[in-house]
């Protein structure tokens, strides 16, 4: 072997080894994202990468259950946007302190097919057909454009990104990409489990519950006289990977390892002879759940291919 071939065969294993060590700090990036933007007071986070609702009924049954389909219609109907079409991308979040910890909801899009200056027309018009009007603010953060009331608000990132809701929801998300306020990633329960449920996913949400929250998650999670299976919780998230279109993956993070196991008995329980409260199509949705238990986290796989055959 040549000298100038060794060289050129070290230099090429350099190059290969720089460009994969940036692709992972890229996904890693792109992975927490969310902690990075949003403000530390988010309680529950979603994210959607919008175009895999056109191919995932788990897409589908995760993004019903948190968004009303008369709001996407009502936006199609004033804006004459498509609201999925016209996207790549959106963050749902919300927000409140301590003794109020869901106080209000924020809303960041990345535009695809649409871009900023569109959807803060479409805002405008939403604030109108409602009867209302808007108003431009100034303020240390930038400047934001909202209903008179207050309760709507919008602001442009850059050129492909908005994010909106009321006043104190928006100018606390700019404060935070000011470095003024503290981000997300300074909760440690949301900072350790969103990079888990967003990794690789087309669909990701993370739940942070408050106390009251909690209790009454565990009465609902238990079976007959067993224990709860949510008894210690301490946050909840689900995934859906991009390119596995039946399949929800839940996380379900407890006090320690006795807690987790616990809950795993009572969940399999479940799905050898689902409760009945549990209606059709969701006892066949119960009856496919796969549980694992990893240190103090439940993992429960579940297929739902049969909520969209229901539909």
């Amino acid at each position: 072997m040549t000298r100038s071939f060794k060289v050129a065969t070290v230099a090429s294993i350099a190059t290969a080894g720089l460009l994969w060590a940036s692709m992972q700090q890229g996904r890693t990036l792109r992975t927490s994202q969310a902690l990075r933007e949003l403000p530390s007071t988010a309680r529950a986070v979603l994210r959607i990468d919008t175009r895999a609702l056109e191919r995932s009924a788990a897409a589908r049954t995760l993004i019903e259950a948190f968004v009303a389909e008369e709001q996407l219609s009502e936006i199609q109907t004033i804006c004459g946007l498509d609201p999925l079409a016209a996207l790549s991308e959106a963050t749902m979040w919300v927000r409140g302190p301590a003794d109020q910890p869901f106080q209000s909801i924020g809303l960041m899009l990345r535009g695809r097919a649409a871009d900023a200056s569109t959807l803060v027309e479409c805002h405008r018009l939403l604030v109108e057909a409602r009867g209302g009007s808007i108003v431009r603010l100034e303020g240390p953060p930038g400047p934001v454009v909202a209903s008179r009331d207050g309760r709507s608000a919008i602001a442009v990132l850059d050129d492909r990104t908005i994010v909106t809701g009321s006043v104190r929801t928006v100018t606390e998300l700019m404060a935070v990409r000011r470095g003024t306020v503290p981000a997300l990633s300074e909760r440690p329960r949301m900072a350790t489990l969103w990079p888990r449920v967003n990794a690789g996913a087309s669909v990701a949400a993370a739940l942070e519950p408050p106390k009251h929250w909690k209790a009454a998650l565990e009465r609902v999670a238990t079976l007959g006289d067993q224990a709860s299976a949510m008894q210690g919780l301490r946050s909840i998230g689900l995934s859906v990977q991009s390119g596995s279109t039946q399949t929800l993956v839940v996380y379900i993070d407890v006090d320690d390892a006795d807690l987790a196991a616990q809950g795993a008995t009572v969940i399999r329980a479940w799905a050898m002879s689902p409760p009945k409260s549990v209606q059709v199509p969701w006892t066949d949705v119960v009856r496919s759940a796969r549980v694992q238990v990893r240190e103090r986290t439940i993992v429960v796989t579940l297929d739902v291919s049969s909520l969209a055959e229901a539909r």
